[in-house]
């Protein structure tokens, strides 16, 4: 489907190998809770085994016949294992509980003897070779040694294989593996915190209150879902028996922000600035108050902070200046009641609201000097919203496990300005796009707009011998209210619109925009009225079963999870209505030599993904999407609409977009399958004897098996353009059927479309006749890391990965054209925009190379870097489609959309140009460092420094792929520098310094 911005519009508006070492520590299934840990080993055969906190929870059991024993469901923490027998102390060792991992602990003759860690800073565990997962685990210490920005993106890029989303999407989050930007998912204390209504973005709470990280990159177990790329799976800090107050500060100055380059475009005009990224500049400062520690001793704890942020940012653009503010006033508040060793009870609580203040101002140049002058362009955004989670574990025995975690969690989205009742206006006529006028926003969601999340679960596990059988239930209901409408007051329903002025310079092929032809020559203006609004439900839930078997030093595992998906229009009809669908899952892992040193393992699994909110906005509302065309006598000087406007032509609905409730039987093909992907991953890892280095290597293969994508074309409009739906259907079905077709169609694509007529007949529109392909996606890796783990001095990591992206579908969201519609993107709306649409994909990044690391060169002094290299993204060719489709003109129905077809511009006529074979974009050096400095003479309190990006790299992240502009034209901005209005303007992060001052002060 056609996004509602304008492009430039969007400038204001997830065989053997060695696997994963720290880089990629195994995870494993913690059943009852993706939030614990775990600890197994070999002790004497009959032995007691106890397993004690910090904060007092005790565990007990006995070691199995071949001495095995093993312990689940233990909050991440520090615990002394005690290995006795016979009322004697024969062993002891600590070790560190991580996040949904397991932990490794020996006493016995023949394993090898641990002794006693001294965990400082987050040392590393041995090798859990119980699984064949893999994943990044970081907590709170190990992450504050490293020089890189506090949230949690940083964290998820550390992971190999790991990218920044395309900046055309407007938006900071990562793909991971090949996957869109919108296909991961978010955990926090259990909860599953995705935005429902796109799945870019997620609720998070301060980030000084995170403990531990864990970056799941591959091998899911059945206990999760509803994500195709990566898991971040976070939990915060606890309260132990040790009172603990504190306060930190972290200043970013603005006088010491490097600026990125300008941007200069050949305009028709002459040269101008594109972007004056030379003047733009950031400043941040965040400050945290906290406390912990025991309401009851070794039993009822908490943890309490407050954070504030305030974030000032100025960018310029050819006649603009931005000026943005953000506070971030949150809290979150965590108790932590051990009513014995078996009953533990949970509650979270947290306000992640942020206050976004946007100024702009006009620029007028005069003798070679910038003045501001206010266009009174001020949008306030407010954003964020609450979370409640609660969490109750029940440990009858040492072989059975149970507990349940019900959360809710809303996000905001309200928009205002005082300017919101002027127009948005596009000057186009030179060939660049100028936004003139009042409007500070092009588009803007509604004052209560919010959508929520309720989510239940219930896991259990129960060993039975050699079997460790986890189960578990996922329900979640999702809530929105969703508006979006222009700026401005002068169209149906006090809606605005948005006007584009265009010329055109040929009488027989003049286009207005790519909507159809222009009689005569001259300038014309392009009028746009947009609106959606629904209010709506869904639901969507999952059953798991899985088994892990242990036979000798072989972990078996094998299991299900099956998933329904159920999205309701605004009249609570469901339209979407995928039921049991079965995820298999699959792993193998073998303890080669029984100490834990050497693990070989293989996995293969199938992932779904629920179908996004945004199509029960988009494609199941009451949408009005339609264009009128004007000449006119002037631009009013003020609000840039036209003066005298005349109309000509007939109006052009987008989609069909009437105002029209669709029918929700008509929209969805009646056999569509969720989108989904088969993985398989196989390598090893070796933890090199007597040293604290371990190297990994391993090999991954995704392949998308169904896309999800609206299909459009099916409208008689379609059919004058040369779309084949339309003419089939009446010929088949008759003229009622016909008519009935909505403008586009949920499916999935290359598939039968299975619709029914106004009377209630159940057809079948082929394959052949939609005419799109199906969609494909195809990522192959290798990843070779190594990992040095912290021994109270140094710590060090690195993943080298080579990869391959390919196929025709970059997944729910299109970074060419800067989409975030979910799943509801422009790929497979029209057969001609899949002409050339197969190659290498957007986030293909053929060599990642990443390390990072610290040093305690004294107790008092320490310096970290952190260093990553990536190669640039392919570069596509987009144009007005060019291709064999009839139509008007010689032109196919892809036409109407504009120059965003696989097709190259050329003077002589445009040449198809397949995905991703331009060449690449630029290659990404990233290298920060920083220095810790922790006085003796005053424990507690510590000084940092960071540099981000110490040799000011800016190369480009992203360049314009649109090679020719609306009117026909070759496009003078193309293969620039393209950031969305981002703050780098497509550029990565330049230098920056971060103070800080922490101090515990018990």
């Amino acid at each position: 489907m056609k996004s509602f911005f304008d492009r430039r519009g969007v400038l204001f508006s997830l065989v053997l190998s060695l696997a994963i070492g720290a880089l990629g520590v195994s995870t494993g299934a913690m059943a009852a809770s993706k939030t614990a840990g775990g600890i197994y080993g070999h002790a004497q055969p009959g032995a007691t085994v106890t397993a004690t906190s910090q904060s007092g929870l005790t565990r007990t059991t006995t070691a199995a016949d071949d001495g095995y024993f093993n312990f689940q469901v233990l909050p991440p923490g520090t615990y002394t294992v005690r290995e006795e027998q016979n009322g004697n102390v024969i062993g002891t060792t600590t070790v560190l509980v991580t996040i949904n991992t397991s932990t490794h602990a020996a006493f016995a003759a023949g394993a090898q003897q641990l002794g006693t860690i001294q965990v400082v800073g987050g040392a590393v565990n041995p090798i859990d070779v119980t699984t064949s997962n893999t994943s990044l685990v970081l907590n709170a210490a190990q992450f504050k040694q490293l020089p890189v920005a506090r949230d949690e993106n940083a964290i998820t890029l550390l992971a190999p294989s790991v990218i920044p989303s395309s900046p055309t999407l407007g938006i900071q989050t990562t793909s991971f593996g090949g996957s869109s930007a919108a296909e991961n998912a978010y955990f926090l204390n259990g909860l599953n915190v995705t935005d429902n209504l796109n799945f870019v973005s997620f609720s998070t709470p301060p980030f000084e209150s995170l403990e531990e990280y864990q970056v799941l990159t591959g091998g899911l177990t059945a206990a999760y879902g509803s994500a195709l790329g990566g898991i971040l799976n976070v939990v915060t800090k606890s309260g132990t028996n040790t009172f603990h107050a504190g306060a930190n500060i972290f200043w970013v100055p603005r006088g010491l922000y490097s600026p990125v380059p300008d941007v200069v475009e050949n305009t028709p005009t002459g040269l101008q600035y594109f972007d004056r990224g030379s003047d733009d500049s950031e400043g941040e400062y965040t400050y945290n108050i906290y406390a912990s520690g025991p309401i009851v001793k070794d039993h009822l704890f908490f943890y309490a902070l407050y954070q504030g942020v305030n974030t000032h940012e100025e960018t310029y653009t050819v006649s603009k200046h931005t000026v943005y503010q953000n506070t971030q006033p949150q809290g979150l508040v965590k108790v932590d009641y051990q009513i014995n060793d078996a009953n533990l009870l949970e509650l979270t609580a947290y306000d992640n609201k942020q206050v976004s203040k946007r100024d702009v101002y006009n620029l007028v140049h005069m003798n070679t000097n910038w003045f501001d002058v206010s266009s009174d362009g001020k949008v306030d955004v407010d954003s964020g919203g609450k979370a409640y989670i609660g969490r109750y574990t029940l440990v009858p025995t040492d072989n059975f496990n149970v507990s349940a975690m019900w959360g809710y969690v809303v996000f905001d989205h309200a928009q205002s300005s005082p300017t919101e009742s002027c127009p948005y206006v596009l000057n186009e006529i030179n060939g660049n796009a100028v936004h003139i006028g009042c409007a500070a926003y092009q588009v803007y969601s509604g004052q209560n707009d919010f959508d929520a999340r309720h989510q239940a679960r219930i896991d259990g596990e129960w060993q039975l011998g050699p079997h460790d059988i986890t189960f578990g239930y996922d329900m979640q209901n999702f809530f929105a209210t969703a508006h979006t409408r222009y700026s401005g007051t002068a169209g149906p329903q006090g809606n605005g619109y948005g006007w584009v002025y265009l010329a055109s310079n040929n009488c027989k092929t003049g286009k207005t925009g790519g909507e159809r032809p222009v009689p005569g020559c001259g300038n014309y203006v392009r009028r746009r009225f947009f609106l959606d609004a629904a209010t709506f439900t869904n639901k969507q839930h999952a059953f798991y079963l899985q088994d892990k078997w242990r036979i000798g030093n072989f972990y078996l595992r094998f299991g299900a999870r099956t998933v329904s998906y159920t999205n309701y229009n605004p009249l609570n009809i469901a339209y979407i209505d995928i039921n049991n669908k079965i995820a298999p899952r699959l792993g193998l892992s073998w303890d080669v030599f029984g100490d834990s040193s050497l693990k070989l393992y293989a996995n293969a699994g199938r992932y779904f993904i629920p179908p996004s909110g945004d199509s029960n906005v988009r494609l199941a509302g009451a949408e009005y999407d339609y264009y009128d065309f004007f000449t006119y006598d002037s631009m009013d000087p003020k609000t840039g609409t036209p003066v005298n406007p005349k109309q000509f032509g007939s109006r052009v609905y987008e989609n069909g977009g009437m105002g029209i409730l669709p029918d929700a039987a008509a929209v969805v093909s009646k056999n569509i399958n969720a989108m989904y992907e088969d993985e398989f991953i196989i390598g090893s890892q070796y933890r090199i004897a007597d040293t604290q280095w371990s190297v990994g290597l391993r090999a991954i293969r995704r392949n998308l098996k169904a896309g999800m994508d609206d299909v459009c074309g099916f409208s008689a409009f379609a059919a004058t353009y040369g779309g084949k739906i339309y003419p089939w259907v009446q010929q088949h079905e008759g003229q009622a059927a016909a008519d009935a077709l909505p403008g586009c169609f949920l499916m999935n694509p290359g598939t039968d479309a299975v619709t029914q007529t106004p009377s209630g007949k159940i057809y079948t529109i082929p394959a052949s006749v939609i005419g799109v392909p199906k969609a494909t996606r195809y990522y192959n890796a290798v990843e070779l890391l190594f990992d040095r783990a912290f021994d109270g001095k140094w710590f060090l990591h690195a993943s080298l990965v080579w990869s391959h992206l390919y196929g025709n579908e970059e997944g729910y969201t299109l970074s060419s054209i800067g989409q975030v519609d979910s799943g509801l993107t422009e790929s497979f709306d029209f057969p001609g925009l899949t002409d050339g649409a197969y190659g290498t994909l957007s986030n293909n990044r053929t060599w990642q190379f990443k390390m990072f690391g610290a040093y305690n060169f004294t107790p008092e002094w320490s310096v970290n870097f952190n260093f990553r290299f990536t190669s640039g993204e392919p570069i596509s060719c987009l144009g007005y489609y060019n291709g064999p489709i009839s139509g008007p003109a010689g032109q196919g129905v892809a036409s109407l959309y504009g120059p965003v077809a696989h097709y190259c511009y050329s003077p002589t006529g445009n040449f198809l140009s397949p995905q991703g074979s331009y060449g690449h974009g630029d290659r990404i050096y990233d290298l920060s460092g920083g220095l810790r400095y922790s006085p003796a003479f005053a424990p507690g309190l510590t000084f940092g420094m960071d540099v981000i990006n110490i040799f000011n790299f800016h190369n480009a992240l992203h360049r314009d792929f649109i090679s020719q502009l609306d009117s026909g034209q070759a496009n003078p901005a193309f293969l620039l520098p393209d950031g969305a209005g981002d703050f780098q303007g497509g550029f990565q992060q330049p230098r920056y310094f971060r103070f800080s001052v922490e101090y515990d002060f018990l």
